[in-house]
């Protein structure tokens, strides 16, 4: 795999031109979700409760993409969460309570890929957590420590393609986008490198939801929060919500673009 295109998931957008995302001309704003799990819920919400937010989704489990493009039929888990927006790939979809609520139409663009703070296309072990009715999370670059293991066993440990947060950034027409209004991160202690991982787009970025533990347990070397806002500080970004392990961040720069163009930071903690 030589080429970021490729990691293009299947039934998502996929139309390059000149190497960048050829966006539909009706969409307006950006958002990138990074992390998506079985339900994709922040980007299903995304598409379902805008009309012009393209949405770039980011995830490097295969069989999460193998959910998400149809499901009904992949996973049973849609019965415990009946309530929360889900797509459907396959069927160009967003659906809730197993009825199609919108079409995607050309809105996302799907990335089989962990974000690194790399140059070009790598390679790293994963590990895998074993998957039940409720739960499909938990899965990370990083190795779980034996406290966090108690609730989610290991499953295997496999290759995942890995790209920075630049590369694909790299995608965007910036002739045509000022800045990107969102990108949320769950990427299970490894958010912080994540988001370094952006290089010199970080200052194009209005606002970040990150999952950052104060006092992380969950995986062996994981970054702590205090030393990961100072970070955010020096590059111009307020905390503006603290809630449990997740973190809400403006870009104090930009700020002034959220009243202007309506933007917005939801999520599903929110």
């Amino acid at each position: 795999m030589n080429d970021i295109i490729d990691l293009i998931v299947p039934n998502s957008f996929s139309k390059i031109r000149n190497g960048k995302l050829d966006i539909p001309d009706n969409l307006k704003y950006i958002k990138l979700d990074v992390g998506l799990c079985a339900e994709a819920g922040n980007s299903a919400a995304w598409l379902a409760d805008t009309d012009d937010r393209f949405v770039i989704a980011i995830e490097p489990l295969p069989y999460h993409w193998t959910v998400l493009q149809d499901y009904d039929t992949a996973f049973t888990s849609c019965r415990s969460y009946p309530d929360i927006k889900h797509i459907q790939l396959e069927k160009n979809q967003v659906v809730l309570n197993r009825q199609k609520i919108c079409l995607i139409d050309n809105r996302i663009c799907g990335m089989q890929a962990a974000i690194d703070n790399v140059e070009g296309i790598g390679e790293r072990d994963f590990y895998e957590v074993i998957y039940d009715d409720t739960r499909s999370g938990a899965s990370s670059l990083l190795k779980l420590t034996p406290q966090h293991q108690q609730g989610n066993n290991i499953k295997g440990v496999i290759k995942v393609p890995t790209v920075s947060l630049k590369s694909i950034l790299e995608l965007v027409p910036w002739d045509r986008f000022e800045y990107i209004e969102h990108v949320k991160t769950d990427c299970e202690g490894y958010d912080p490198v994540v988001v370094r991982s952006a290089g010199e787009y970080l200052s194009k970025i209005v606002f970040f939801s990150c999952e950052v533990l104060r006092k992380p347990w969950q995986h062996c070397g994981e970054p702590d929060a205090d030393e990961f806002i100072h970070f955010m500080a020096e590059n111009n970004f307020q905390v503006i919500k603290e809630r449990g392990g997740e973190i809400d961040f403006i870009n104090t720069k930009l700020a002034h673009k959220v009243s202007e163009d309506n933007l917005n930071n939801n999520t599903l903690g929110t």
